[in-house]
């Protein structure tokens, strides 16, 4: 008789999932009212207080605010985009507008009846976002800023380097 052959059938690829300890930094806590004000995050916990935006904030070039809330948003978990740009006869920024990479819809294309398959949606209106001005002083102040994120699920802070 033949001796019983042992095989392991586990699967040979592993996936990575998120950890409790990444699920626990993502959870977010929305409160009716003032959105931008009133959020409440476990998210801001995790990051220094230095790197949180804040309205009054001054940076000397829009490169670096964009920098700055870049950071903050790779630690948060969400992308951004460029959204608005304001310059003035010569050309200098007057004001611009970070925003969530989620913001705003999708516009109806009169193509869309020829297209085979659709692209998945990914903007879902978000409205998180940081304005800078820069208009009178050459120094760039942050002069709004919302973080209200309702974008798709945020993604833990190992993860964001493919946002």
């Amino acid at each position: 008789m033949k001796p019983d052959i042992c095989v392991d059938l586990t699967p040979r690829r592993k996936l990575e999932f998120c950890s409790n300890e990444e699920n626990k930094e993502k959870e977010v806590v929305f409160l009716e009212g003032n959105s931008g004000k009133r959020l409440i995050t476990k998210c801001h916990s995790t990051i220094s207080e230095e790197k949180i935006p804040k309205i009054g904030m001054k940076f000397d070039s829009e490169e670096e605010a964009y920098n700055f809330y870049n950071e903050y948003e790779k630690a948060i978990g969400f992308g951004i985009r460029r959204h608005n740009i304001h310059n003035d006869a010569s050309g200098r920024i007057i004001d611009m507008t970070f925003c969530c990479a989620c913001q705003g819809h999708r516009v109806k294309d009169k193509r869309d009846a020829s297209v085979k398959s659709y692209r998945p949606e990914t903007r879902t209106g978000c409205r998180a976002m940081m304005k800078i001005n820069g208009h009178y002083t050459g120094k760039y102040k942050i002069i709004n800023f919302i973080a209200n994120h309702n974008g798709r699920d945020l993604v833990s802070p190992s993860k964001t380097h493919f946002l």
